[in-house]
């Protein structure tokens, strides 16, 4: 999805894993909310200090995914090989694939949203 927009500075791998850490973060804090709801239908750990404890899991549940992340992207090296296999396809394809992470995307934070305001 980064590749298909020509940008100075930024490179294209880091704000790809960057993205990809806070879609797996919404999906775990996502899973988490669903998990307390379940047991708890009145909601009561929105309420103090069960909010600060849940802000906390956020954050660090976001540096966990965050770091891991970038050690699997970046440290490791793979987006090499991610980089490679992009450039091998036909440009069509490269579309419809930017296209599909756009909508997961999109998706992904609408769910969240809709989700979290129940």
């Amino acid at each position: 999805m980064f590749a298909l927009v020509k940008r100075v500075g930024e490179k294209d791998e880091n704000l790809a894993s960057s993205f990809y850490g806070i879609l797996l973060s919404t999906k775990a804090i996502l899973l988490f909310a669903i998990f307390i709801r379940s047991l708890n239908s009145n909601s009561v750990f929105l309420n103090f200090p069960y909010n600060y404890i849940f802000k906390l899991f956020i954050i660090l549940v976001f540096l966990l995914i965050y770091s891991m992340c970038k050690y699997y992207f970046i440290k490791k090296e793979n987006y090499k090989r991610i980089i490679k296999q992009f450039e091998n396809e036909s440009t069509d394809k490269n579309k419809i694939i930017a296209i599909l992470g756009i909508l997961y995307s999109i998706f992904t934070f609408s769910i969240f949203i809709i989700i979290m305001n129940l």
